[in-house]
């Protein structure tokens, strides 16, 4: 890994941690995040040794260059604040049998920089409409940070599973002596391969109460807005295609949610 030097080190920092998953909400939101507080590059995860290529791409007819996806560090000083941030954000998941390896890694730099808390962001596909207000469900590593999310009326994952770095790293993280907080967004079922800005929200919004960090989250909301219209878009053109007796029955919520 190649890392910038801090000239001062962070104070009480939190570590964010996102991958793509279910309607990109977690990448989305620590993006987001980074974008919004301009936070500063840090340092990179060389990818060869995680990711394997399946494409190439094409333009104007000549083939480009291999593009390996994009694992990097980013950190940011809360002057008016308690904490600082430290966010880790990778364009995709690790190849299979290199999650604990790549954990392991951002571990390192956690640990070097004094973080305590990690916080990820993931999605849980739910039967809910595109245009409702998704909820934010939540799950922790010690009986401590489950209180702290009741106490914000937070829904709680009791039982499930998480897949995907997402809710992995925090289970590797937990190993080390980590304490870790996941945060889930809501999504419709029928729209999990749509990217879901709404859903990001939410857990941003959650996340600034736990964080008392200030986000300005109006672009993020106004693209939510633009989604939802683009879902509805999407559906007419479903409907148009298949009659209403074509469809599936209405998918309805049994068991241990899958969330990712």
């Amino acid at each position: 890994m190649i890392k910038k030097s801090l000239s001062k080190k962070l104070k009480n920092p939190i570590l964010v941690a996102a991958w793509p998953g279910m309607g990109n909400v977690a990448l989305k939101a620590a993006n987001y995040l980074q974008e919004e507080l301009s936070a500063q590059e840090y340092g990179v995860i060389e990818p060869q040794d995680f990711f394997t290529l399946s494409t190439i791409f094409i333009h104007n007819g000549l083939i480009e260059k291999v593009k390996l996806p994009i694992s990097k560090f980013y950190y940011w000083k809360n002057e008016k604040g308690r904490n600082d941030l430290l966010i880790f954000t990778s364009e995709s998941q690790p190849i299979s049998g290199k999650e604990i390896r790549f954990s392991n890694l951002i571990l390192e730099v956690a640990k070097k920089e004094g973080v305590e808390k990690i916080i990820t962001f993931a999605a849980m596909s739910r039967s809910i409409d595109h245009h409702a207000k998704p909820s934010v469900w939540g799950t922790a590593t010690s009986p401590e940070l489950l209180d702290q999310l009741k106490k914000l009326n937070l829904n709680i994952l009791n039982e499930g599973y998480i897949g995907g770095l997402n809710g992995v790293f925090l289970g590797i993280a937990k190993e080390s002596d980590f304490d870790g907080i996941c945060l889930l967004g809501e999504i419709p079922s029928y729209a999990t391969h749509i990217e879901n800005p709404r859903a990001s929200l939410a857990v941003l919004e959650v996340f600034t109460k736990i964080t008392e960090i200030s986000l300005d989250l109006s672009k993020l909301s106004a693209l939510a807005e633009y989604m939802e219209k683009e879902i509805d878009h999407y559906l007419l053109q479903f409907k148009e295609q298949f009659s209403q007796k074509d469809l599936p029955d209405k998918e309805k919520d049994k068991g241990p949610p899958y969330v990712h």
